[in-house]
């Protein structure tokens, strides 16, 4: 970075601007990254607990079955 003669200013070169936009460009890069990690870890916890829910759904539903199927028996023995 250089100052300004007249007005003692900083003044910046193209390629200090050009340096600063890469630097800036790729922090943009890790930052969307690092969100899209963010995001996709949260599916994948919503999609696990949606699977959880419909296992533990489908082994009550055959608890309810077998609970049902074995009174039936039961008062086919009475």
């Amino acid at each position: 970075m250089s100052v300004h003669p007249v007005l003692r200013t900083p003044q910046h070169t193209t390629a200090e601007r050009t340096l600063r936009r890469l630097e800036q460009l790729s922090d943009d890069h890790a930052l969307d990254a690092l969100l899209r990690s963010v995001l996709a870890r949260r599916r994948a916890v919503r999609q696990a607990r949606r699977e959880q829910a419909i296992d533990a759904a489908r082994h009550e539903h055959e608890l309810v079955v077998q609970g049902a199927l074995l009174q039936a028996g039961l008062a086919h023995l009475r």
